[in-house]
């Protein structure tokens, strides 16, 4: 084990264990975590089911540096752990305001449905007020079962299938689903663009995408163009207006990664040749910018826009100040998602719990905009199911630079 990990691991220990708190390890690898002390109303006690591989640390072998490369497949204890730690940078603010909390780290599988049996047979679980499982779908549904039955909130922090919260009223989706990108961007649109007229490129494959768009925008009496790329793809600029603000959405998934990328580049193609076209706003998926063929000359030249819940943008000063606390504490950088998630369901569901008692579940919508990277707004359709988020933000490509420009 070289000088590298050694260290990691021991600023990992030192910042989880903290003070004389740290409990001898039992059976099903629970890891109480009681270092915060301080009172507001109510402590509240939280259960974390990540699979951290605590059992695989000592097979670890770097004699190549090369975990970004093999994590998901022999470094699997580095996948999920960023995600606890975003979260204790947030406890121990939140410590500072006054907050206790008590929690309780669970190692299990993604999908170790067995373990996961087990351990929800643990009696403290019954004690929990929020469950947070980073498992897989079967798991989750296990989860989700017991939260129900015992009235214990729980947050799905991944999943946008609006299946996640159907029937249990105390599930928390925190990813937004497609009907909070539809409204993000068309909120977006209405405050930036005085004379919209957009173009909505589709397969049939998107149908009920591209009605909540048909919907919102024939609210605003936008001029409009839905177009089946399939077979109208030659009629892309039919509806052009050179005295408009031309906006060209795109909601076509190919269904696999290297047709995606061949439909990109040929709209991007398709954008750039034509002539005469007056400048555009073209507005698809984050995933293009992965693509390792995608011109970026191009996606800056037409204005290329995405939606995403969490990006690590540094034009965020909340996230700036997130990232100041990682460097601290972890020596290293954030990485795209887990971190700054973990850090914001902290920073939002522990007040809200505390603040609100019994009232939570019914009324969870709390203002803490000035303390997450991005803030939560959840509501719910129906009374028998849970509550999801419907927050997300809009990015610009702006010389080249992504740089958040709506929410």
């Amino acid at each position: 084990m070289n000088r590298f990990f050694c260290y990691l691991l021991i600023s990992f220990i030192s910042f989880a264990f903290v003070g004389n708190t740290y409990a001898k390890e039992v059976k099903g690898d629970i890891y109480p975590d009681k270092t915060l002390t301080l009172y507001k109303k109510k402590a509240i006690n939280i259960a974390m089911f990540l699979p951290l591989a605590y059992d695989k640390i000592e097979e670890l072998d770097f004699t190549k540096f090369n975990i970004e490369e093999k994590k998901r497949i022999k470094y699997r204890c580095f996948e999920y752990i960023t995600f606890y730690e975003g979260a204790r940078i947030a406890l121990e603010k939140l410590e500072a305001e006054g907050y206790a909390v008590s929690l309780y780290v669970y190692d299990v599988g993604e999908d170790d449905i067995n373990q996961m049996k087990t351990l929800l047979a643990q009696p403290e679980l019954k004690k929990m007020d929020l469950i947070i499982p980073l498992v897989f779908q079967q798991s989750f549904a296990l989860v989700s079962e017991f939260s129900n039955a015992n009235k214990i909130p729980i947050i799905n922090p991944m999943s946008s299938n609006y299946s996640v919260i159907e029937n249990n009223p105390y599930t928390f989706k925190i990813q937004p689903s497609d009907i909070a990108d539809v409204e993000t961007i068309l909120r977006y649109i209405k405050n930036n663009f005085p004379n919209p007229n957009i173009t909505l490129v589709f397969t049939p494959n998107e149908k009920n995408i591209v009605e909540m768009y048909q919907k919102g925008i024939e609210k605003e009496g936008w001029p409009w163009l839905g177009l089946d790329y399939n077979k109208y793809a030659r009629r892309l600029f039919e509806k052009v207006d050179l005295s408009k603000d031309n906006i060209f959405i795109s909601v076509v998934d190919k269904g696999n990664y290297k047709l995606n990328e061949a439909y990109a580049n040929t709209i991007l193609s398709q954008l750039n040749n034509k002539r005469n076209l007056p400048e555009v706003n073209l507005i698809a998926q984050y995933s293009w910018l992965d693509f390792p063929s995608i011109d970026l000359s191009l996606i800056q030249k037409h204005n290329f826009h995405f939606t995403l819940s969490y990006l690590n943008d540094y034009t965020n000063a909340n996230f700036a100040d997130f990232v100041k606390d990682y460097r601290h504490h972890f020596h290293q950088e954030p990485d795209k998602i887990y971190a700054a998630l973990g850090y914001d369901i902290m920073m939002f569901f522990v007040p809200a719990l505390s603040q609100k008692g019994k009232k939570f579940i019914d009324e969870p919508n709390v203002d803490r905009s000035k303390f997450m990277i991005n803030s939560f707004l959840f509501d719910r359709d129906d009374a028998k199911n849970g509550w999801q988020n419907r927050r997300t933000v809009v990015y610009k490509i702006n010389d080249y630079k992504i740089i958040s420009v709506g929410r």
